[in-house]
């Protein structure tokens, strides 16, 4: 649901309340597209049309929203080679991301991303909306952790996708567990100083989606 927002700092806040909506959807959960009406969304938050308008070109700008000619304006899903190539970058950024984490990052900085790690088989089975909350903000925290915000930039304009993808599969029980152990091993690997085993560890960790994008995205 969308709140309404007072006029301080219009033009941002209502950048910041769309971005947070658009990331709530669940884009590839159906055939059907995401159109984002201006008039409905000036009337939810309370502001007129154009602070949606600057709101809605920045996302465009940043490849979150689309505008279809004669169409509208509607959030950009990706196809499967689009999101494959996402996921390949993206599993190469957090390779790297183990370098600049050991060098730019303390040890008790490293050791925060254990809050992320402590779920069991039962607490996972029980609560997989916060397991799957926290996954994603495991991988926010890795990029954070490089001290490079431009890396953090990269997975935030990306993360519609890559977050409603992670929250799909991460819901089989199978992978679940298995990624707990690695998230684990990778905070472990971390601490130690131990760059070349993170490294491996994280990106094959990433491109475990490439395959899952195969099997359940048709195009």
């Amino acid at each position: 649901m969308i709140q309404k927002i007072g006029a301080i700092n219009l033009k941002s806040k209502v950048y910041e309340s769309l971005k947070k909506y658009i990331l709530s959807l669940n884009i590839y959960l159906k055939e059907s597209d995401f159109h984002l009406d201006e008039r409905q969304l000036s009337e939810k938050l309370g502001v007129s049309r154009t602070p949606i308008r600057e709101a809605i070109a920045k996302l465009e700008s940043e490849g979150i929203v689309i505008t279809v000619p004669r169409r509208g304006v509607f959030v950009h899903r990706k196809s499967k080679k689009e999101l494959i190539d996402i996921v390949t970058v993206w599993a190469g950024l957090e390779g790297y991301a183990a370098h600049l984490i050991i060098k730019n990052s303390k040890k008790e900085e490293i050791e925060s991303l254990n809050k992320y790690c402590q779920y069991t088989k039962q607490n996972v089975l029980s609560d997989l909306d916060n397991y799957s909350n926290d996954n994603i903000k495991f991988h926010e925290q890795i990029m954070k952790l490089t001290k490079v915000r431009l890396m953090s930039e990269i997975l935030e304009s990306q993360l519609i996708h890559l977050q409603y993808l992670r929250k799909k599969f991460i819901i089989q029980s199978d992978r679940s567990l298995k990624s707990i152990e690695e998230h684990n091993e990778i905070v472990k690997f971390l601490v130690a100083g131990q760059a070349t085993k993170a490294e491996k560890l994280l990106k094959n960790h990433a491109l475990t989606l490439v395959e899952k994008i195969e099997e359940s995205i048709q195009t």
